[in-house]
């Protein structure tokens, strides 16, 4: 599932007052890493859903809920930073720090309700529609939250920045768009056995390339976290910086004062 990406250094150690640039890297990169270790969890779970492997599907429910407990954290943590800098902000909120807020709030509420309804699929539990329904709702909000960063997009002012922020977007927006269109299904009541075979199969494919792209996307956007950084830092890239003119006014970043 999709999580947080804004160009600019994240201040992801939030317990030091005036933490190290460095320091916030290493943070941002286990943060990182807890979401790509959450990625690869959602894809083994999605084969779990696969009718040849029907007698595993609590299993890929609990591993949908340990995947969505990791995920939680990632998102909860991006919740704090985004606390945290604008606690640190100096100058007045602008309405770029507003849709960043939001995004950080829908991403952290998708993901309780995909902890929930992972739940609610449990044979144990047996409520299958409660956890479509939440699926699908944590879904819409992950496309919610991705295209209010999007919309932030216009913000970048390096070429290489703007692509990686694009093909982060573009794997998200999609990735929470097919969780949302194959969990609808879980709502119908099919007559046919053998239908209901062949839906279950099509359905594990949408959540298995869901799971995939989700852990494509937070590749994209670690290695844009990378490059924001080391430019920051006046470090050199793998790529030159290819300077971007605003399309819209903003007021000097942090690290360019």
């Amino acid at each position: 599932m999709p999580h947080m990406f804004v160009n600019r250094p994240r201040l992801h150690d939030v317990i030091a007052d005036t933490p190290a640039e460095r320091k916030n890297f290493r943070w941002e990169t286990i943060n990182a890493i807890a979401y790509q270790a959450g990625g690869l969890i959602f894809i083994l779970g999605s084969i779990c859903f696969f009718p040849a492997l029907s007698a595993y599907a609590d299993l890929g429910a609990w591993i949908f809920f340990f995947g969505s407990l990791i995920y939680l954290l990632v998102t909860g943590h991006d919740l704090i930073e985004v606390f945290v800098y604008a606690k640190q902000r100096k100058d007045p909120e602008t309405v770029w720090d507003r849709l960043e807020a939001w995004a950080a709030w829908t991403y952290v509420f998708g993901t309780v309700l995909f902890v929930i309804g992972s739940i609610f699929f449990l044979s144990s539990v047996d409520l299958p529609k409660a956890g479509a329904w939440c699926f699908i709702v944590g879904s819409f909000l992950f496309v919610i939250g991705a295209v209010i960063n999007v919309i932030q997009i216009v913000q970048a002012d390096d070429l290489v920045t703007l692509q990686m922020m694009n093909l982060t977007a573009l794997t998200f927006v999609v990735g929470s768009a097919l969780f949302a269109v194959a969990s609808i299904p879980y709502l119908w009541s099919l007559a046919s056995e053998r239908d209901e075979t062949l839906l279950d199969g099509f359905l594990a494919w949408q959540y298995l390339v869901g799971s995939i792209l989700f852990f494509i996307g937070g590749l994209f956007n670690y290695r844009r976290a990378y490059r924001v950084v080391a430019m920051a830092l006046g470090r050199p890239t793998s790529y030159a910086h290819h300077p971007l003119k605003p399309l819209a006014p903003r007021r000097k970043k942090r690290w360019e004062r």
